[in-house]
């Protein structure tokens, strides 16, 4: 996954922690990075949970480290490609995710079934949640091409 950065270079997906008021670090946040002059901004498709996530942490009044694709299912399908990806032998990243993304979206519809078979309403929107993060992204996103 690629971007141009306001200074023309190119900018490639990595991870970062970012610390939040020099108390909460958050860890494994998907960023864009020039590889030039180090410019780096949150990937879009997860910045407003990121900002959700950093409300309820001021708010809870928290400190220490969190890792944010325990919170946020895009950014864990991300990562998990991220950490095992050989860019020479594998397919694309954007493929990559592509395949990913429908199966963990099919893996959560079936783990809501179960949640709602036991009546689990807590567990059933969790699981909503992470369906919406990861919906919004497929429907949104420039990266997927459609079937």
């Amino acid at each position: 996954m690629r971007k141009l950065c306001h200074c023309g270079q190119g900018m490639s997906l990595d991870f970062r922690v970012l610390i939040f008021e020099g108390v909460i670090e958050i860890d494994r946040v998907p960023i864009f990075e020039c590889e030039k002059c180090s410019h780096y901004e949150v990937l879009p498709a997860v910045k407003p949970d990121l900002l959700a996530l950093l409300g309820e942490l001021k708010a809870s009044g928290e400190q220490g480290l969190v890792l944010f694709n325990e919170v946020n299912e895009l950014a864990d399908v991300m990562f998990s490609i991220f950490r095992s990806w050989n860019q020479t032998e594998s397919p694309s990243f954007e493929v990559l995710l592509e395949q990913k993304c429908k199966e963990r979206i099919n893996l959560l519809l079936d783990v809501f079934g179960c949640a709602k078979e036991m009546n689990d309403g807590e567990w059933m929107d969790d699981i909503s949640k992470r369906l919406s993060q990861m919906s919004d992204f497929v429907n949104n996103s420039q990266f997927l091409r459609a079937n």
